[in-house]
């Protein structure tokens, strides 16, 4: 039992709304800027989308990504088919000494020829099987 006047209307909390974050909000054109979009029917938790503006000029630093350096000694798997036709023959690749980042951004990889259609990539052993048994090799 509640003391005091009762409430008029029970609090309704919103369920479709927007934050927006400044670095410098005194001058918002000098800093990123970021927005983030709330809506409670798609995502309870938290945000479900997030938009970032960087100031005018900005550049991000180029990631490079080395060559023969594997995550603790898994091998990198990929499948892909050999061509864009239907009938296109579907094969696996595993590298065992290369980063991922590597085998995705590399113009050109031996074995896989340059019209290839990259189909799966992932890190460690178990994907091998997995993709041996999703794709029927």
């Amino acid at each position: 039992m509640s003391r005091g006047r009762p409430k008029e209307q029970d609090a309704i909390p919103w369920q479709v709304y927007t934050q927006e974050f400044l670095e410098v909000p005194s001058k918002p054109e000098l800093g990123w800027k970021m927005v983030w979009h709330y809506d409670m029917d798609k995502n309870t938790t938290g945000p479900f989308k997030t938009e970032i503006t960087y100031p005018k000029g900005y550049k991000h630093e180029k990631v490079k990504a080395d060559k023969g350096k594997a995550y603790n000694g898994q091998p990198v798997v990929m499948v892909f088919k050999t061509s864009d036709r239907s009938n296109a023959k579907t094969k696996i690749k595993v590298w065992n000494n290369e980063n991922i980042d590597y085998i995705i951004s590399a113009p050109s990889l031996p074995g896989v020829p340059d019209n290839a259609i990259i189909l799966d990539c992932g890190v460690g052993e178990s994907f091998i099987d997995i993709y041996k048994q999703k794709y029927k090799l």
